[in-house]
């Protein structure tokens, strides 16, 4: 896929900002537990990202870049729908009523949409990551994952996650969340085995406001 000049320059001005670490992070708990403080108490959020997908040891190939539109209703609720920019009308629908999950793809507008339905917990592993790095639930995180915190240069927070079970560690290499000074989320950095590199971009991010339950079920 061919980028614009800007989308280039966005790509690539994110990527060199996203923290690189040459080596292992010093752990700071008080900085982890001053995270975990800021995300108490949240039921909901609703937002956008800028997701771009790159191979990590190729500078020379396209960065792939989408948009996403999410809508997360903790603690398993959750509907993202996925576009390019260069094609306003096909769009990607992925949504959970915590039980449930639809695929819904529709190419162009006024078309009947195609729509996949099946058990949660299947082909979802991006949109449960969303609901877990947002909700930040550090009990259900540790299950999973080896955390780091360390400090930002702008005093914010550097949360370096590290697979733990062999499994996960099939998917997933590292899980890297960046908050700005306040501890909102602002940046995800996943990158799985293959040599695929995730980032997500918060361009914007509202909490705690109702979302309604259609969000989260397709059909009757």
């Amino acid at each position: 896929m061919c980028l614009s000049v800007q989308g280039w320059l966005v790509a690539g001005l994110f990527l060199l900002s996203v923290p690189t670490f040459s080596a292992e992070p010093v752990h700071n708990p008080a900085m982890l537990d001053k995270v975990v403080t800021a995300q108490q108490g949240h039921t909901t959020v609703q937002g956008t990202l800028r997701w771009l997908t790159s191979q990590r040891d190729d500078d020379t190939s396209p960065v792939r870049v989408q948009q996403v539109r999410f809508f997360l209703d903790f603690p398993d609720r959750y509907a993202v729908v996925v576009t390019k920019p260069d094609d306003t009308e096909s769009k990607q629908s992925f949504i959970s009523d915590g039980t449930t999950r639809w695929e819904v793809a529709q190419l162009f507008d006024g078309e009947k949409p195609e729509v996949k339905k099946m058990p949660v917990g299947g082909d979802d592993d991006v949109e449960r990551r969303l609901l877990a790095c947002f909700r930040f639930d550090i009990a259900a995180l540790r299950k999973d994952f080896a955390i780091v915190a360390s400090s930002a240069m702008d005093q914010g927070a550097i949360v370096t996650l590290t697979p733990l079970a062999a499994k996960l560690q099939e998917q997933l290499t590292v899980l890297v969340l960046t908050f700005a000074a306040d501890m909102k989320l602002i940046a995800i950095r996943s990158e799985d085995p293959q040599g695929n590199r995730f980032d997500f971009v918060v361009q914007e991010a509202v909490y705690d406001q109702p979302l309604a339950d259609a969000l989260f079920r397709v059909g009757p």
